[in-house]
């Protein structure tokens, strides 16, 4: 019979709970930044999985500009502000006289979606040397001495990256969609439509093909040449470093887009869908909603175009007015203008309301939505069919994918007439398919095992815990020329020219020979 020794067996115990205690307040103690381009949509994709690992037991700080409005809002949710000065004198993107411009800019007659693009990139660009400038903002992130990052490596400008590299600070990235080739995805354009403006569909035709081929290798180009700020780079990158090569610094890629209302791509380890990234646990809906939603027993429709676009030309907004009134539905708006407007009797307009819980709600049957990539996911997790109007960046192609898994329609937004928007609602009401569709969409997101939040915490502590070596393609650390093959189909070409011109020359040595042999044949010399 085994005898135990108990001081032997007591220290053994007692070195092993040591270490296990150092590990577990080493994972659920870290210190963390946020830190993200200061635009609504893109602050609100950080904030839930922030909140999620303050939940976990971790530090959290989010690094914001001083006129960012209500940054209580952010405290709530156990988030730490670092705050960098921002100029009263300047354009703040946070703020209504930005979105009053940007619709302006959309519903103008000469949009140009590049330049705009260029604009803002500018005003990101510049926000990022006044936070890089910041000496006490700086003063205070070295202080917190932070054991990894989540930053935006924004598609148009990806400066918000430097923070991070610049003090020595492990990084990974969350964005709302990637250039796949920028961080050395093997996504063909021959499946894989580029996101962006330009509406493009993944059907395997030659056209198609030939169309996405041109589209992502232009939006290569025209980002990296014509957004990103080489000068922001080269004056606060420690080491000389391209943006592709900074961005590939990043120990992991979150990105939200994913298969189930997404274009289906190949993923590295290091590259891991978060889909539903804004989607909380539901919360109930103030007093005046909840009763506006229970009354209303022939359902609600949502009216929402993101955290920007609510100030809409007149003329659109007659548009959706006269479409609505001929509705027994309730509908629930936020817009920010209605000024000499009728508003119809069935319809409520808000400057805000909190779309997840609306979404959630079992009244809820149609989402008019400008098809933001988190809100086309809320809708999807929540079941609720989608009515697009995309009004830029690549909200166009969102609204593509989404009509081509079935999940809704799409219209445009410069060009429909309150007949066409009344008979399209009219359609995805009566028409039991958009709903089922979209029901069994909702049921295979929800069948995974983690999501959103859940899923980037889980991922950030296991970087924390064990790095992402293990994760890294091989990929990421070729340059491009020689991710995409551009060396193999050089080197292939010069040996065909080199076999062509072998035969070529064998060919036309053999000919003379035959030709001096003839000549030099008896027959042709009797002839001759």
């Amino acid at each position: 019979m085994a005898t135990f020794h108990g001081d032997g067996l007591t220290k053994a115990t007692l070195l092993l709970l040591i270490a296990l205690l150092e590990k577990l307040e080493y994972v659920h103690g870290a210190r963390i930044l946020l830190a993200s381009p200061q635009l609504s949509s893109h602050v609100m994709m950080q904030t839930p999985t922030g909140e999620e690992l303050v939940q976990r037991g971790h530090e959290v700080y989010i690094a914001i500009g001083s006129r960012y409005p209500k940054p209580e809002s952010l405290e709530q949710l156990g988030l730490r502000t670092i705050k960098y000065h921002i100029p009263s004198d300047i354009q703040y993107e946070l703020s209504d006289d930005t979105a009053k411009l940007l619709s302006e800019r959309i519903f103008s007659a000469n949009f140009d979606w590049w330049k705009s693009a260029k604009n803002t990139s500018a005003r990101v660009s510049r926000d990022c040397e006044l936070m890089l400038s910041d000496g006490k903002f700086l003063e205070q992130v070295r202080a917190v001495k932070f054991d990894i990052a989540l930053v935006e490596p924004f598609v148009i400008n990806p400066c918000v990256v430097l923070l991070p590299y610049n003090l020595n600070i492990s990084f990974v990235s969350l964005t709302n969609f990637y250039i796949p080739w920028t961080i050395r995805l093997p996504a063909l354009p021959s499946f894989f439509p580029m996101p962006g403006p330009v509406a493009t569909s993944s059907e395997p035709t030659l056209w198609n093909s030939v169309i996405n081929t041109v589209i992502t290798l232009f939006s290569h180009w025209k980002v990296t040449s014509t957004f990103w700020n080489d000068t922001l780079l080269e004056h606060y990158s420690p080491r000389s470093l391209t943006w592709n090569e900074l961005i590939l610094k990043s120990e992991l890629f979150f990105t939200n887009n994913d298969h189930h209302i997404g274009y289906l791509f190949p993923l590295f380890p290091n590259v891991i869908p978060v889909p539903c990234i804004t989607v909380r646990p539901i919360k109930p809906l103030p007093d005046e909603l909840e009763t506006l939603m229970t009354q209303s027993l022939d359902g609600i429709i949502l009216v929402a175009f993101g955290s920007l676009a609510s100030y809409f030309p007149e003329q659109v907004i007659v548009k959706f007015f006269a479409a609505f009134s001929q509705l027994k539905q309730t509908v629930i708006a936020r817009l920010s203008r209605t000024e000499g407007v009728t508003v119809p009797k069935n319809v409520h307009v808000f400057r805000w309301l909190p779309q997840n819980d609306i979404l959630s709600h079992p009244q809820t049957r149609l989402f008019i939505t400008h098809c933001g990539s988190n809100s086309q996911h809320e809708a999807l997790y929540h079941g609720v069919p989608m009515l697009g109007f995309p009004l830029f960046a690549e909200q166009p192609t969102n609204c593509e994918r989404a009509y081509a898994k079935g999940f809704g329609l799409r219209m445009d937004i410069h060009h429909f007439t309150s007949a066409d928007l009344f008979v399209n609602i009219q359609e995805m009401l009566n028409n039991r398919t958009y709903r089922d569709i979209v029901k069994h969409g909702s049921a295979t997101l929800r069948d995974e095992p983690l999501l959103g939040p859940k899923k980037a915490a889980h991922w950030i502590e296991h970087v924390i815990k064990y790095g992402s070596a293990h994760m890294r393609s091989p990929a990421i650390d070729l340059p491009l020329y020689r991710f995409i093959m551009l060396d193999v189909l050089a080197t292939f070409s010069v040996i065909a020219l080199v076999v062509a011109a072998v035969i070529y020359v064998s060919i036309a040595a053999i000919s003379r020979a035959m030709w001096r042999k003839m000549m030099n044949s008896p027959s042709q010399k009797k002839m001759q």
